[in-house]
C-alpha cells in the first residue's frame, strides 16, 4: 500500500519523465497488495519479496523481462485469433435481432469468455462453467474492500467470487492444463516462472486470478463505452461504417449464404476515425491512478526545471486529471470528440496533448496487453456497428450513460445505476440479413 508521504504529479511532461525513470517501480505495490488480494500463503509471500542476486534475479524482475515478448508477434496473433473466433461466434448467435436487457452485462459476458479462452485454451474453466463469469466480476468489484482488509461479513461478494474462481483455477493448474499447446504464451510464461521459483500450482492458481482480473477489467468497460458513444451518434455511426466497409470482404459461401470477413490488421491504417473514437473513449473514461515507489533518490525534468524525488517515498499520478485538463485539451475537454485524435500531427507540434495521454501507464510497467485489447475491443465493436442498428430498448437512439466516479483500484470507469441496467436492441441492417461474420489477421 502507499507510504504515508507521496509526490503527486500532474504535469504531463513530468509524468512522462517519471514513468521513464528506472528508479521508480511498481513492484513494491504488487508485493504489498498480493497477500490481501489473493489470500496467499506466507511461504509464497516470502518468495515474492525475496530480493534478487547476480546469480538469480528477483521473481518480479524475471517477470518484467519476459512479459512483453510473450504478448508480441506470433504470440499476440495466436491470442487475437482465439478471441475473435469467440467474438464472431457470439455475434453470429444474435441472428436477425436481439435485445440485451443490460448492454454492459452482455458485452461483459461475451468478452470475458473470449478473453479467458485466449489465455487459458480449451480447458478454460470460465467457459466450462459460465457462472464463473459473474463470480470473476464479483471479485473485480471487491478488490477495494479486499485491499482495505474489510471483513467478509461486510463485503461477501469479493471473498466468495475469489474463492470460487481460485478453486476452478487450482484444478486447472494442478492438472497442468497451462502446458497445452493452445494456451497463450503469457499464461505459460507466468506459470513457468512461478514454478521455477518454487511456488506451488495451488498458489499459482491463487495468484492468477489477478492475471484474469487485469485482462478483463479495463478492456470490457472500454468496449461498452465505445459502443455507447458510437451508437449515440447516427452521423458518427455512418462515418465509421464507411471505414469498416473498406476493410470488409463479402463472400458467398457454397451454401449460398453470405459471409462478411473483417481484416482486423487494418484498423490502424484504414479506420482513422474508428481508432480516434477508441482513443477518445479511453481519454473520457480513464480513472487510472499510477503508483510508483521511489527506489533511490532521483530527479525528473520537464525540460525546463528538474525536481528531486527522495528514495523511499511514493509517486501518485492521477491520469484522469491530465486527461480532463482544459490546459491540455482545450475548452471542449469534457465533450466526447470522436475526431480529436485525427489531428495528432498538429497536436505533436504543440507537444503537450500527446504527452498528456496515458492510456496504458508507462515505462517498464507499460501494459503488455494493450495491443491485444485494441484488437479485441475494435474487433467486438466492428461487426455490431457495421451490421446492426443499435438502439435503446424503446427504439430510440441509444443514450450514453453518465460517466460516474470510480474507485482508486479501477483504471476505467464502469457504468452504474441506470447505465448498468441500460438495455439495447440489435437489429440487422437492411441488406445484411443472413450475413455471418469472420475475422482475418491478413
Amino acid at each position: 500500500m502507499i507510504n504515508n508521504k507521496a509526490y503527486v504529479i500532474n504535469s504531463p511532461l513530468l509524468i512522462q519523465s517519471a514513468l521513464r525513470s528506472k528508479d521508480l517501480s511498481y513492484d513494491p505495490f504488487i508485493q504489498d497488495s498480493s497477500e490481501k488480494l489473493f489470500a496467499l500463503d506466507p511461504s509464497t509471500m516470502k518468495i515474492l519479496k525475496t530480493p534478487g542476486t547476480l546469480e538469480k534475479p528477483a521473481l518480479m524482475d524475471e517477470f518484467n523481462r519476459e512479459m512483453h515478448g510473450s504478448m508480441l508477434g506470433e504470440h499476440l496473433d495466436k491470442m487475437t485469433r482465439v478471441a475473435l473466433l469467440d467474438i464472431a461466434a457470439s455475434v453470429n448467435e444474435i441472428g436477425e435481432a436481439f435485445e440485451a436487457k443490460s448492454l454492459y452485462r452482455w458485452v461483459r459476458s461475451v468478452m470475458t469468455i473470449a478473453t479467458t479462452d485466449s489465455l487459458l485454451g480449451s480447458h478454460n474453466p470460465i467457459k466450462a462453467d459460465p457462472s464463473l463469469v459473474d463470480l470473476l466480476w464479483d471479485y473485480e468489484g471487491g478488490v477495494t474492500p479486499l485491499l482495505m482488509g474489510i471483513p467478509k461479513y461486510w463485503a461477501p461478494k469479493g471473498y466468495e467470487g475469489r474463492a470460487a474462481v481460485q478453486a476452478a483455477l487450482i484444478k486447472y493448474y494442478e492438472a497442468k492444463h497451462d502446458l497445452e499447446p493452445d494456451v497463450a504464451e503469457m499464461t505459460k510464461m507466468r506459470a513457468k516462472v512461478f514454478r521455477k521459483y518454487g511456488i506451488t500450482d495451488a498458489e499459482t492458481a491463487r495468484l492468477e486470478i489477478g492475471f484474469l482480473h487485469v485482462a478483463v477489467s479495463n478492456a470490457i468497460p472500454t468496449c461498452f463505452w465505445l459502443l455507447s458513444f458510437v451508437a449515440s451518434s447516427p452521423a458518427l455511426t455512418a462515418s465509421i461504417r464507411d471505414e469498416l466497409m473498406a476493410i470488409t470482404t463479402i463472400n458467398t459461401l457454397d451454401t449460398g449464404k453470405r459471409e462478411a470477413v473483417i481484416d482486423n490488421s487494418k484498423f490502424l491504417s484504414d479506420c482513422p476515425l474508428f481508432v480516434s473514437a477508441y482513443r477518445e473513449t479511453i481519454r473520457q473514461i480513464s480513472s487510472l491512478v499510477i503508483f510508483r515507489r521511489i527506489m533511490q533518490d532521483t530527479t525528473i525534468s520537464d525540460g525546463n526545471s528538474s525536481y528531486l524525488l527522495k528514495g523511499g517515498k511514493d509517486v501518485a499520478i492521477a491520469v484522469g486529471v491530465s486527461h480532463m485538463n482544459p490546459a491540455n485539451w482545450g475548452s471542449n475537454v469534457a465533450q466526447f470528440d470522436a475526431e480529436r485524435f485525427l489531428h495528432e500531427k498538429e497536436m505533436e507540434k504543440e507537444r503537450v496533448p500527446t504527452k498528456a495521454y496515458f492510456p496504458f501507464s508507462g515505462g517498464k510497467h507499460l501494459c503488455p496487453g494493450m495491443h491485444f485489447a485494441f484488437s479485441e475491443i475494435l474487433g467486438t465493436s466492428a461487426p455490431l456497428v457495421l451490421g446492426f442498428d443499435i438502439e435503446g430498448t424503446d427504439g430510440t437512439t441509444l443514450k450514453v450513460p453518465k460517466i460516474g466516479r470510480s474507485t482508486m483500484a479501477e483504471a476505467v470507469t464502469k457504468p452504474e445505476g441506470e447505465g448498468l441496467e441500460m438495455g439495447a436492441k440489435f437489429t440487422k441492417r437492411k441488406g445484411w440479413e443472413g450475413v455471418t461474420w469472420r475475422f482475418t489477421l491478413a
